[in-house]
């Protein structure tokens, strides 16, 4: 085989190389860097639910009865929820309107707060009602887990 042949064969050997070589680390650092879903990419920016955070110092059995008064919860308050954040919505989307009416829009949302207000109460409830069936150890475990500052995962600076 003549020289400059197998130079050129030889770079264009080590091209292909560097080529797959790249493609190999470029795909391994990707794969660790980007989030598998959506999904998962919202969950790590938002911050933990402290509730859902204390739950998890307790024992399987103490987790298991705070789920068996969950459906009554929700089917209770669910419907009020849903109420006042309708009642924000359309108040905002009233800002639009010609004459504007503060007044109005300050009471809708005024009512919107009132229930949002009354639903953290009742949630305030069920989970005082909660923690009296609970063990002196595991109520203060609880508490303390509930008393944790909410933190946000570090976000990555590009």
């Amino acid at each position: 085989m003549s020289r400059p042949l197998l130079l050129g064969a030889l770079f264009a050997s080590l091209a292909l190389n560097v080529f797959i070589g790249g493609a190999f680390v470029g795909a391994h650092l990707a794969k660790n860097k980007a989030p598998t879903s959506p999904v998962a990419a919202r969950l790590d920016e938002r911050p933990r639910n402290p509730l859902m955070m204390a739950l998890r110092t307790l024992p399987p059995e103490a987790r298991k009865a705070w789920r068996e008064g969950a459906r009554d919860f929700a089917v209770t308050q669910g419907p009020r929820t849903r109420q006042a954040r309708g009642l924000a919505r359309e108040a905002m989307r009233g800002f639009g309107a010609e004459p504007f009416d503060q007044a109005a829009t300050l009471a809708a949302l005024e009512a919107a707060r009132k229930a949002e207000y009354e639903n953290r109460l009742a949630m305030d409830r069920r989970i005082v009602a909660f923690a009296a069936t609970l063990p002196q150890e595991q109520r203060a475990a609880f508490g303390d887990a509930l008393a944790q500052p909410v933190m946000r995962p570090e976000r990555q600076r590009d």
